[in-house]
């Protein structure tokens, strides 16, 4: 993170002199507009986010007794729970399960940003690859993510080409599915070995004890049931009452990142198993031998009851970052690491404190066109404003 303005003020102007980044930036937006316009006049939608904004609404009211809830009915599942409550409890509850000496694959979960988990893994002597594309650009070209969902949105696809030629050893043709082969082909060979398999979450079902993930790609999928032991990291904020309402958000996200129904839609319980014979449940089955969860506050439950409330029902669909004209040109040098933007500027606030928020606010010009564009009614700039205000005086 910027240690103050200056530095936060230097970094954007290196990144705005960044022509490649700049065209990757320009091509993400313009599809983004694109798949927005599917979203115009459609009522179902529109439902779905009301239905959204009273789900998350009701649970951040009732958050100590869903989390409660989740957890027990979590271990009646066969899951093992952990309830952390600082990013080193989280770290370390993770450490311990993992271990060392371990190849790890991960899918996308901006929480696990949030911690430097992949750091922390890696410090620990272990392989640990991201199986998301994006994230697995910016793992092997050490870049920070530019969206919540987009993460390498500011990387041209002939910046993604020496990359995999560099990295890779890649001597394929330059078209995008050529190369979005050859990392699916790396990928799986690692997936296929992995020892443990990393999983975040759109969304945690309190009755049911399930997570919900939804996904394009298939690796979420695939990370979370072939490596023997599953581990989901995600914010205490991801928990709803029920399924049905772990649906709809998640299903709403995916509308919003791309105007489109997901390919995949996961529900995980626990540890897989079977009733074939006479009905006995016995574990495992074909998928994860153990699973684990990690329930991350970081804040969160200091934000209930302030102005920063707000920020918790965020859905992290990113729809407010395509649209605001400041991220689209300084990119990912007005960030903290894993949240950026407006949007980013209230995150950080609540992971790691309004004084770390400080210099981002910054960059923030209050127009506002962010709130217009935030499916859950979230006062992006006007908090920012206050926030701002509110720490200078």
């Amino acid at each position: 993170m910027c240690a103050d303005f200056l530095e936060l003020k230097k970094e954007a102007y290196r990144w705005t002199s960044d022509e490649r980044a700049r065209t990757g930036m320009e091509r993400a937006c313009a599809s983004f507009q694109a798949s927005r316009r599917l979203l115009e006049g459609n009522a179902y939608v529109d439902s779905l986010a009301r239905d959204v904004r009273d789900v998350k609404s009701r649970a951040l009211r009732a958050l100590d007794e869903l989390v409660s809830q989740a957890r027990e009915n979590m271990e009646r599942n066969g899951i093992h729970v952990v309830l952390a409550r600082t990013r080193d409890d989280a770290l370390a509850a993770v450490g311990d399960i993992v271990g060392t000496g371990k190849l790890v694959v991960k899918s996308k979960s901006i929480v696990t940003e949030e911690l430097g988990l992949r750091e922390y893994l890696g410090s620990r002597g272990n392989e640990v690859w991201e199986t998301d594309l994006g994230e697995f650009l910016l793992q092997i070209s050490g870049k920070r993510p530019a969206h919540f969902v987009a993460v390498s949105m500011h990387l041209p696809r002939e910046e993604v080409l020496e990359l995999l030629r560099s990295k890779l050893k890649y001597d394929g043709p330059s078209d995008i599915p050529s190369m979005v082969g050859a990392v699916r082909e790396f990928l799986r060979d690692r997936i296929l070995r992995a020892d443990v398999g990393i999983i975040g979450a759109n969304a945690v079902a309190a009755a049911d004890g399930s997570i919900v993930q939804v996904e394009n790609e298939g690796n979420a999928r695939l990370t979370g049931t072939v490596p023997p032991l599953n581990i989901a990291v995600t914010g205490i904020d991801k928990v709803v009452p029920t399924l049905v309402d772990a649906f709809k958000v998640a299903l709403l996200e995916s509308y919003e990142v791309g105007g489109t129904p997901p390919t995949y839609v996961n529900v995980t319980s626990g540890p897989s198993g079977t009733r074939d014979v006479e009905h006995a449940l016995v574990r495992p089955a074909q998928g994860a031998k153990e699973m684990h969860v990690v329930l991350v506050d970081n804040g969160r439950s200091s934000a209930i009851g302030t102005p920063l409330e707000e920020v918790l029902r965020c859905i992290r669909c990113g729809s407010c970052q395509l649209a605001c004209p400041v991220l689209t040109t300084v990119g990912p040098a007005w960030s903290s690491g894993a949240y950026m933007g407006g949007i980013g500027v209230l995150w950080t606030a609540v992971t790691m404190g309004p004084e770390a928020a400080l210099p981002l606010t910054y960059l923030c010009g209050e127009c506002r066109v962010c709130e217009d564009y935030c499916p859950m009614g979230i006062r992006v700039g006007e908090l920012v404003g206050e926030l701002k205000r509110g720490l200078r005086q």
